[in-house]
Order: C-alpha cells, then structure tokens, then sequence
C-alpha cells in the first residue's frame, strides 16, 4: 500500500462517525407506492409542518418496514419535498389542478400564510379554490356531488353521465304534461262526455319516473347540504334553487294527482300553467357539469354590475319618455296611449328597438319624443360600459 492509498483510507477512517451519522439521520417516506429517501435535519427547519415534526408523523410510521406511509398524490409531494430541501419556496407542477395542490398544502401542515401568498403569486383566484370538508366521509360525498371532474377516469365521467341521464330522464314527464294543449283538453273533456278534467296528467310509467326522479333529486341536494364545507357554498349557488323549484313544482303536481280534489279544470288550468313553468327549469341542470353554460353564467356574474346598471338606465329613460310620450299624444283623439302604461309600454319597445307596432305615437311632438327615444335606445345598447 502506497503512501496516497493510506492516506485516502486514513481519511475515510476520520469520516467514518460523519457518514454513519449521516445514515443514521436519513429517513424513507413512502408516498402512494413510491419511496422518497431524506435528511432528518432538513425536515426540522419547519418544525410546525407534518414532515417536521415528530409527534406529528409518527402516526404514520411503520415499523415492519421502518418507513413513512403517506396515501398521497406523489407528483404533488415532490413539491413538497423541494420546499424542505428549498427553504420556503414552492413551485406547483403545471399538470396538477390548483385545488389538489392547495389541498395537499393544507395536508402537510405548509403555513396557511405562506399558501394565500403563494395563491396571488400562482395567479389563482381565492373563490376558485375548492373548499373541501374535514371529515373523510362528507369529503368524499361532496366532490362526487360538486367536483366530479375531480376524479379519475373513469369515475368522473360516470358521475357526469349518471346527472346528465337522470336530468334528461326527469323531462320526459315534463314533456307529456306540455304536449295536450288548454284546446285538446276541452276537445278531450267534450269527446269523453266529462265535466271534469284532474290535472295533472300522468300515464302509469311517466308517474313512475315522476316519483324516482324527485325522489333522486331530494336525496342528492340533501347530501349537497349534509356534506357542505359552508352553508355559503349552498346558499350562494342558484343551481340548489334551481333544484329546490324542481322539487316542489314536481311534488306539488304529485299531491294534487293523487287527492283529485281538483274539480274544474278552468279553476286550475292557470295555475297548472304556472307549475309547467316552474317545471321547465329541469333542463337547466345540465349546466352544472357543462364548461360552456358555466363560462356563460360565470360571464354575466363578472359583468353583473354593467347589467344592472344597463337595466336601470332602460328603467329611467323608459319612465321619461314615456311620459312625455304619454302627456304629447293624449290630446290627439285617435291616440294608442290610452294610459301611462301604454306610454312606458311605447318607450320601451322604442329604446330596445323592437317596435312591435301594437301601440305608436300619432301627435308630431310624440313623434319627435318617439325619435329620441330610439335615439337614446342605441346609444345605450351599441356603446360598450
């Protein structure tokens, strides 16, 4: 052995205590299957995280394999890892949804004031945060009721499909109530020789469908309401209304064809009529899991503050016009506005240019009023708020 070959080995003799002390100090965390191996000392700089502090992951330590076992999204904890070797610094893989990602913050115990700048930073908008429940179960029930897409395939698109089929099955009663007429009922009621019609009309297996369509519907904004994080979240989402409408429509119709203690059709037909409204709102369901009607209403939430200032500004010129209209033309005798109402009427159909004809000015000053108004009417709805 030569003088350098003993120098190396008196060097590694010397280093000896440092690397067992190294290995002594190495720790293996296995996230979902795949095995991540790191320095204890690296993880103690953020003794407040899941990571950092001992007492915390104890809960998963297995001594068989003497080893950490996360049940966890390993593209995500990379991340996480890169945080403790990075002191502070946080990058979200792009192929990673920001709902995942800040979920799996909170998981890992990352400081909460860290996450809401990391959030401005990531240019990702707090109200597009999905806010999930604490406990496993409720948790579980409401990303299949709320964020199905959340899933992988092909459990989201199941979910998907089921709502979309049970909305499109829940129209085909809706669709044999429209389809008799108030002319074909009275043809009906005058060729069976009956002086009563009970309303509403229901063959055997669209009754059946009737009754398991809102029995699905009940059970499935009952869970939207059991599983809710916030009571915000349901309260400040119309399609629950929307769903609450469907339901007692549906189960008004229900009860009144079951007690036929409706006697006249004349007596109920108007509001009947009313319910077949409220009903028509089932297939407006099918926006909850379609991106573009979302998009749509998600515009016009943006945009509510030009709306209502668009809507007030109709309101207005509508009432001024109106009445000068209204007050110009009352002194011709052939005149249309027979009150203030047809003169707000007039203004209205003007300033949306619509003009239907049923009622117009005849005096030449109300024919002038008449002319701005339109005027008016474009410049509103042309010029950009």
């Amino acid at each position: 052995m030569n003088s350098r070959e003993t120098a190396d080995l008196t060097r590694l003799i010397r280093l000896h205590p440092l690397l067992k002390d190294e290995q002594r100090d190495r720790i293996k965390i296995m996230i979902s299957g795949k095995q991540f191996i790191v320095q204890n000392r690296q993880l103690k700089k953020f003794p407040e995280t899941l990571l950092g502090n001992e007492d915390k992951r104890r809960v998963f330590y297995d001594d068989k394999s003497n080893l950490y076992r996360f049940n966890r999204h390993p593209s995500v904890f990379e991340s996480i890892l890169y945080y403790y070797l990075n002191p502070g610094v946080l990058i979200r893989p792009p192929h990673i949804e920001p709902e995942i990602f800040y979920e799996e913050l909170r998981f890992w115990n990352i400081n909460e004031n860290l996450i809401e700048a990391f959030i401005e930073e990531d240019m990702t908008p707090l109200d597009d945060i999905r806010i999930l429940p604490v406990q496993k179960w409720r948790r579980i029930i409401w990303r299949t009721l709320a964020y199905p897409e959340s899933f992988h395939f092909p459990y989201d698109k199941l979910v998907i499909g089921t709502y979309m089929f049970i909305t499109l099955v829940s129209c085909i009663p809706f669709m044999s109530e429209i389809i008799p007429t108030v002319t074909e009922l009275n043809k009906l009621r005058n060729v069976l020789g009956i002086k009563q019609i009970y309303l509403p009309l229901y063959m055997r297996s669209f009754y059946t469908i009737e009754i398991i369509c809102i029995t699905i519907v009940s059970i499935e904004l009952n869970l939207r309401i059991i599983s809710a994080p916030k009571l915000p979240l349901i309260l400040y989402d119309i399609f629950n209304f929307l769903d609450l409408i469907i339901l007692l429509s549906g189960a008004i119709c229900l009860i009144g064809y079951h007690l036929h203690n409706i006697r006249y059709i004349n007596n109920f037909l108007s509001f009947y009529h009313w319910l077949l409204v409220l009903k028509s709102f089932r297939p407006y369901r099918l926006a909850r899991h379609m991106l573009n009607l979302r998009l749509l209403y998600k515009a016009i939430a943006m945009c509510l503050n030009e709306v209502c200032a668009l809507i007030i500004s109709v309101i207005f010129f509508m009432v001024l016009f109106g009445t000068l209209i209204y007050i110009l033309d009352n002194s011709e005798p052939e005149s249309n506005t027979r009150n203030i109402l047809d003169g707000f009427w007039l203004a209205f159909i003007t300033l949306t240019t619509l003009g239907y004809g049923d009622v117009y000015p005849r005096s030449f000053e109300a024919r002038i009023a008449a002319g701005v108004c339109a005027l008016i009417g474009i410049i509103v709805f042309r010029c950009d708020p």
